[in-house]
């Protein structure tokens, strides 16, 4: 009784602070609890086992490796066009001539003019041959020796140039194809070295698309990818990237580079992929199969980046579950870690 006399205020006081403290957490709680409420507008799902994976999509258009844009050396006279647009072509093969007749008048002055150096070349050797017999040479005769032939040398080099100029008036392709272009397909008229025939090997097509700098670290050559062109927008083509370009397009407003698709086709003959058709591009970054998932929106994060959940525990009342999360697209997200298959969690609908 004693005790209590003498510190009657230090019990006081401890009762009043416990009293404090009590209504304080009895206020949290029911913060807490209001908090993580069901309300009737949220939605109660389930984790769901099921393939996942995170993609990334890009637009695009086919193209093709080989293309030979072909033209003349020389200006001339076409006489001669021996294919159309859309015609096909085998490898080598003649397509257009120029003109001969000047080139080879031409060759047969260049053969003269060889001749005459080969003449005019032995008639100097025969003249100083007695000398060069007694070792006589001096520094003059050794140059007017030297100064024949390199005229004799000359004049076969022309006449090689000159023949090479009538094989080159023949233009002939260097790869199998489909004739796309001819600046001047008639024959009978002049032609300037700017004036081409441009064929395509529609064997050659694949499918090609600009890709960020910010994200071409994702990608890698062999990366799966599956291509919709829109031309078949039922048709899915399973494709891989064969390759990424090291320096970035010219022309673009944006740091952007150059990625390649191939096309899953065997046979092009019919044309069937043509250049220039758009489409669209979804390349697989990551995947997980059989993985756990929830939907996106019933993953929260709260100020210190911590991932969480909601999950229900009886017919009302909510806990937060924070979760370590993998694999997220736009409309699931894996959970590696916190949370089983067989709990229900809220997705709160404001």
């Amino acid at each position: 009784m004693g005790f209590f006399k003498k510190n009657w205020l230090k019990l006081v006081v401890v009762l009043i602070i416990g009293v404090i403290v009590f209504n304080l957490i009895k206020t949290k709680t029911a913060k807490s609890d209001s908090q993580t409420t069901l309300a009737s507008k949220d939605v109660v799902v389930t984790p769901k086992i099921a393939d996942i994976s995170e993609e990334l999509t890009l637009a695009g258009s086919i193209s093709a490796t080989d293309v030979a844009t072909l033209h003349f050396p020389t200006a001339g006279k076409m006489v001669w066009v021996g294919v159309k647009v859309g015609d096909r072509v085998k490898k080598w093969q003649a397509i257009a001539s120029l003109d001969k007749q000047q080139l080879k008048k031409n060759l047969q002055t260049q053969f003269n003019n060889y001749r005459t150096a080969l003449s005019q070349f032995q008639d100097t050797q025969d003249q100083y041959q007695p000398i060069r017999d007694k070792y006589l040479v001096t520094d003059t005769i050794k140059r007017i020796l030297e100064r024949t032939n390199y005229s004799l040398d000359n004049s076969v080099i022309n006449y090689e140039i000159a023949d090479m100029a009538i094989k080159d008036a023949t233009l002939t392709t260097p790869i199998a194809g489909v004739v796309v272009s001819i600046d001047k397909p008639l024959a009978g008229v002049n032609i300037s070295p700017t004036d081409t025939f441009v064929i395509v090997n529609p064997e050659s097509v694949y499918f090609q698309s600009d890709i960020d700098q910010e994200e071409v670290s994702q990608v890698k050559i062999g990366d799966r990818a599956t291509i919709i062109l829109d031309s078949f927008p039922n048709q899915a083509l399973e494709s891989k990237i064969t390759y990424v370009s090291f320096i970035p397009v010219t022309g673009q407003s944006s740091t952007v580079y150059q990625v390649r698709f191939n096309l899953p086709i065997t046979n092009n003959q019919d044309l069937t992929y043509r250049l220039g058709m758009s489409g669209d591009v979804t390349i697989t970054l990551k995947q997980a199969p059989s993985a756990l998932t929830v939907p996106v929106d019933a993953l929260y994060i709260n100020d210190t980046g911590t991932s969480y959940v909601l999950v229900k525990n009886n017919s009302k009342k909510l806990s937060v579950r924070p979760v370590k999360t993998g694999i997220e697209n736009d409309t699931d997200v894996q959970i590696l870690e916190g949370l089983s298959a067989n709990e229900s969690i809220v997705i709160k609908k404001k």
